[in-house]
């Protein structure tokens, strides 16, 4: 079985309302809490980062970045 590890993604998306719901979503589902979350605008206009902390397994991680691609 593979070791949870923490793991910080990086997410860069257009502002759109409901997004952070979206993204939640995506790791609810999967069981994973978010240890800590932060939402920041970009040098770029319309654009936003979030810098999302988790705890998990590599597996689930690389899960959670191609359901947010997806978006």
């Amino acid at each position: 079985m593979e070791a949870e590890k923490q793991y910080t993604l990086s997410v860069l998306t257009e502002d759109r309302a409901g997004l952070l719901n979206h993204l939640t979503v995506i790791l609810n589902r999967r069981k994973i809490n978010i240890d800590s979350l932060n939402v920041s605008t970009t040098e770029v206009a319309g654009i936003s980062r979030f810098t999302i902390v988790i705890t998990t397994t590599r597996d689930s991680a690389d899960n959670c970045c191609k359901q947010f691609r997806k978006l």
